[in-house]
């Protein structure tokens, strides 16, 4: 029975032997064979996404290379002189330096009235038919929209819906029945076509405020009305400062609109070319310098200085004409004060 229990104990130290040594190197085999295929995997990941991350920065800078040629295009063009664009083949790329273009529209003018170009009367008369009615224009539609979003008034939901409705309906279709209806008035030969109307407000820029003063916290405006301030006052001194980035935003959308306006003016003021706009002066010039044949570069030149003053507006008020349209939007809400 002492060799039985030898032998049972010679064939369990064997067994223990065996487990303590086969098992241990099969596992880190195993560990490492998963290491490598983690690896394997990891670098297949990363070589995907390299190769994602190549293809999308290649198509945005193709995109932007569209975007940005017609302007690079733009302003080599308004820097050459007539008779290197007519005597080249192609285009020129490296032009000899020269201000022809501008010298035409500012200083061989042949619009032009009492030395002032026509380019730059225009200018200032865009300037303030669009600056009046659209800062009126956003008064009042803030007015309206702080009603539908603060304050209770029966069926104002209703009235909300119909005038949302208004938006689809296309009122580019109706010019001709309201020449009819501003010649019925006496209106046909002023301004105030252009002006008057443009002070009601619109249905858009109510429909954007609404949302951005619905994120306004009402506690604010309870505690304003304890305090003795007025639906007029809590407007003007607690909703307007509160939102300014939203009245930005909808100001630049309504001023770049008033500012490209091109068939208004054509219909009221053809017949007054000291009140023309922007838009009318650049065309008449365009106009005339293309009949000549030739002066691309006055063209181009045209084309720069009527798009510079937007390019200026939105460079400084960019920070809160996204922040207006973020909030306004949805996006951080929460955290309107």
């Amino acid at each position: 029975s002492s060799d039985v229990c030898s032998s049972d104990l010679h064939e369990l130290v064997h067994v223990h032997h065996y487990v303590c040594s086969v098992l241990p190197a099969s596992a880190l085999a195993e560990q490492k064979g998963g290491i490598v295929m983690r690896k394997e995997t990891t670098s297949s990941k990363r070589r995907n996404k390299l190769i994602a991350d190549i293809a999308t920065y290649g198509g945005l800078a193709i995109y932007l290379l569209f975007l940005i040629l017609p302007f690079i295009i733009i302003i080599i063009t308004s820097f050459a002189s007539d008779y290197e664009i007519s005597h080249s083949i192609g285009f020129v790329w490296t032009p000899k330096f020269s201000f022809e273009g501008y010298e035409v529209l500012f200083k061989n003018d042949p619009y032009a009235v009492g030395g002032i170009p026509s380019i730059l009367r225009g200018f200032l008369n865009t300037l303030w038919m669009t600056t009046i009615p659209t800062v009126v224009g956003l008064l009042v539609s803030g007015a309206a929209a702080y009603v539908y979003a603060k304050v209770h008034v029966p069926g104002k939901n209703i009235l909300f819906m119909i005038e949302i409705a208004t938006m689809s309906i296309p009122l580019g279709a109706f010019g001709m029945v309201s020449y009819l209806f501003y010649s019925a008035i006496g209106w046909q030969k002023s301004i105030l076509p252009l002006f008057i109307p443009g002070m009601f407000g619109g249905a858009g820029t109510i429909f954007f405020l609404r949302m951005y003063f619905e994120g306004i916290n009402k506690e604010i405006l309870e505690a304003a009305k304890i305090d003795g301030m007025g639906m007029v006052g809590i407007y003007f001194r607690m909703m307007i400062p509160l939102s300014i980035p939203a009245f930005l935003a909808q100001f630049i959308f309504a001023f770049v609109g008033g500012y490209n306006d091109y068939q208004g003016p054509l219909l009221y003021l053809v017949g007054n070319k000291s009140m023309w706009t922007l838009q009318l002066s650049m065309s008449q010039i365009v106009s005339f310098v293309g009949s000549e044949g030739g002066y691309k570069n006055v063209q181009c030149a045209s084309a720069l200085v009527g798009l510079l003053p937007m390019l200026l507006l939105y460079c400084f008020v960019q920070k809160f004409f996204i922040a207006g349209i973020a909030v306004g939007g949805g996006k951080d809400r929460k955290s309107v004060v």
